[in-house]
């Protein structure tokens, strides 16, 4: 019988509803598995978009952490967190990508380490919360939201992040019928209501969608990150 080699647990983040984290342990060699499972998956992707080798590297993070949790939404820090473990385990040897996977452990580490910056101006790509109605806040707190181009489907889609996630709940052709959603759950929010009317908006909202909202590329996420403050919307 193998012996199972001792080594640290990996500690991952993840964030459900309600948005409350809890920490995940995992043995190295349970997370090296999921890793190689989601190396295969990946593998397509990085190579379609041409992504360099931190964005594959994000990207291979991006679905481990799916595997391992069962939810695909995650943070911009849970992410991190993964690709940070994912690099750990890279280094210590557990896990080792195929053949077919372009980079070289060197290489990534030397663009990890660089703080990413988005390679492409993506102001014309997301729009700020546009209301029709002069609503003053009600001082209740802030939510950030917005709606975006996504560049495979060409629908706008309307994203919010509170505490946690960013989450994309619908996607139009039209920016126009976009904003209008988005307006229509800043309103709710702000008049307040049950766990149950939130809930009914939300069923509601997915089910009148002209499209499936996709999780946005790396390049994207980042400049979001780097221009957030743009999108902060009051309540």
């Amino acid at each position: 019988m193998k012996k199972r080699k001792k080594g640290r647990r990996f500690n991952t983040w993840t964030i459900r509803q309600p948005p409350q984290p809890r920490v995940i342990e995992i043995e190295p060699e349970d997370l090296a598995t999921s890793v190689s499972r989601a190396e295969k998956d990946v593998l397509p992707i990085i190579a379609e978009r041409q992504l360099s080798p931190a964005a594959a590297q994000f990207l291979l993070a991006q679905k481990t952490h799916t595997l391992v949790t069962g939810d695909p939404r995650f943070t911009i820090e849970s992410g991190r967190n993964m690709a940070n473990a994912v690099l750990a385990l890279w280094e210590a040897g557990y896990y080792t990508p195929g053949p077919e996977y372009p980079y070289t452990l060197e290489e990534t580490l030397q663009e990890v380490q660089e703080e990413p910056q988005a390679k492409v101006d993506y102001a014309e790509s997301f729009q700020s919360f546009t209301p029709t109605n002069a609503v003053v806040p009600h001082g209740l707190g802030a939510v950030y939201g917005g709606i975006v181009k996504h560049p495979e489907t060409n629908l706008w889609q309307v994203w919010m992040m509170m505490d946690g996630p960013c989450t994309f709940l619908a996607a139009y052709p039209d920016p126009v019928k976009a904003q209008s959603t988005l307006e229509t759950i800043i309103d709710a929010s702000r008049r307040g209501g049950t766990v149950k009317e939130s809930t009914d908006l939300c069923k509601r909202v997915r089910a009148q969608t002209d499209g499936k909202p996709k999780q946005l590329p790396f390049d994207m996420l980042v400049y979001l990150v780097e221009h957030l403050d743009q999108y902060m919307i009051k309540l």
